[in-house]
């Protein structure tokens, strides 16, 4: 597994992760602006980005999700609060739901507070511990 951390403008933070071995990864929260650095750390791992997502929807930084998503191909993910509220296409996430991604699983917590549509993902490697019941290595 791998993980990078990016410190965008005005102090916000994106994320990068996934599976080296199975090259595949995932992209959270990118800052307009910054698809091509997602871009080339893709290439730097040897990864396919293949999901793209928001962990909610608000003003507090302008997000490249859709913007990366259309350029890697990939599916662009918002909790599943948010049909209705945008103009735009995504894939719906719902509370509890995991995401395969290679050897590792993302698991989908809604945690309603900052905005109604937040959520954190619950990142496990299975490498590091095999099994459904294996535990977070960490919480974005």
């Amino acid at each position: 597994m791998f993980f990078r951390q990016r410190l965008a403008a005005h102090a916000t933070l994106s994320y990068f992760f996934g599976c080296g071995s199975c090259a595949v990864g995932v992209a959270v929260d990118p800052v307009l602006g910054d698809e091509e650095w997602f871009l080339a750390e893709a290439d730097r791992q040897g990864v396919k980005i293949t999901h793209v997502i928001d962990t909610h929807v608000h003003a507090d930084h302008d997000s490249g999700g859709r913007a990366l998503a259309e350029r890697a191909g990939a599916a662009y993910c918002l909790h599943e609060s948010n049909r209705g509220r945008t103009r735009f296409d995504f894939t719906p996430l719902a509370d509890g739901e995991r995401i395969p991604v290679g050897n590792v699983v993302v698991e989908v917590l809604h945690t309603p507070g900052h905005t109604g549509d937040s959520i954190c993902l619950a990142v496990s490697d299975l490498r590091r511990a095999p099994g459904e019941a294996a535990a977070p290595w960490f919480v974005l």
